[in-house]
């Protein structure tokens, strides 16, 4: 049985009037064919496209999450680094806070020595060896720096305040026991001075009446306002007014208060120095016995009892119970 030949396809190409034609035939089959071999062509590059597209994602993927790993590792250690500097801002801020207290201690200190020198002149000497030397100045600059810094700096500040300590060698235990020692030295010449206020407060150096020009009878042998003989005078005599006020000649302890034929009403008061002085003829006793008095404080009023011969005060300077002459002392 013979096939049916197959249905084909004529080209025909003509290429001009003086050239030849030729002529093609395609098989119908192949006709259908070729458009189903591009579509498979095309999904093949589109697939291709895709796969080559899918591979690139993925590394660009990897990239971007070695970078994000990166990134955040720096981020880590840049927190690590900013917590270091806080704690190193805060233990500086703690550390210059109690050096400002301690500046602030001897400051205070310091004026009160000024008050007792200017008051009472030089005072006993005291040690230098721990007070600061020229080898200390470096520390004592850096030391000004930190003081005068505020108390919450910047980290930019922190930065150059950590600085200056590290080029200074600056060293925050050993700049405390320098203040330390300052301190205690400063404190003990505070309490030598407070000593020798209390000496100098405790001498009979101030004048028992608001006149110091009325004195009507010295210290010593003169002749005796009633007998007329010569007699030793243990005190001197000061002159005034009947009321007029009698004040302590300097800080003590009222010993003794009372009245006799020969004293009138007096007063005795005990230095605490051996030095005791006495005041006599008053016309009314104000103090108490076993009060405590300081220098200028009223005792009593000027008068006549006793022995006397006019309104006036003898006043007497004992020390170790033998008189002394009051005017060495009086100022």
């Amino acid at each position: 049985m013979k096939r049916s030949p197959k249905p084909k396809w004529s080209f025909v190409l003509m290429r001009g009037a003086d050239k030849s034609v030729r002529q093609f035939k395609v098989s119908k089959r192949s006709i259908v064919a070729a458009p189903a071999v591009a579509v498979l062509a095309l999904s093949g590059c589109i697939a291709a496209l895709q796969i080559r597209s899918a591979f690139q994602i993925d590394t660009l993927q990897d990239e971007m999450s070695q970078q994000s790993n990166s990134f955040t590792q720096t981020v880590h250690g840049k927190d690590d680094s900013i917590g270091t500097l806080q704690e190193e801002i805060d233990r500086l801020n703690r550390q210059t806070e109690d050096l400002k207290s301690k500046i602030s201690d001897l400051r205070e200190l310091e004026n009160k020595l000024k008050v007792f020198i200017e008051q009472y002149g030089r005072l006993t000497e005291t040690s230098s060896s721990s007070m600061p030397t020229n080898a200390d100045s470096a520390t004592l600059e850096a030391l000004s720096e930190l003081q005068q810094s505020s108390s919450s700096p910047t980290p930019e500040e922190a930065r150059r305040l950590i600085g200056i300590a590290e080029q200074s060698g600056l060293d925050f235990r050993q700049i405390s026991s320098l203040v330390d020692s300052m301190e205690s030295t400063m404190e003990q010449s505070v309490k030598q001075a407070k000593a020798r206020k209390a000496i100098l407060d405790a001498l009979p150096t101030g004048w028992p009446t608001k006149s110091s020009s009325k004195m009507t009878s010295g210290f010593g042998y003169r002749s005796d306002p009633f007998t007329g003989k010569s007699t030793f005078h243990a005190g001197i005599d000061i002159g005034g007014k009947v009321g007029d006020p009698v004040f302590s000649a300097g800080d003590g302890t009222v010993v003794e208060t009372g009245s006799s034929s020969d004293k009138g009403n007096y007063v005795m008061i005990d230095h605490h120095n051996g030095f005791k002085t006495v005041y006599m003829h008053l016309s009314r006793i104000e103090a108490r016995e076993d009060e405590e008095v300081v220098r200028g404080e009223k005792i009593g009023f000027m008068g006549s009892t006793g022995r006397s011969t006019g309104a006036h005060v003898h006043f007497q300077i004992m020390q170790k119970d033998e008189p002394i002459n009051p005017l060495r002392y009086l100022s």
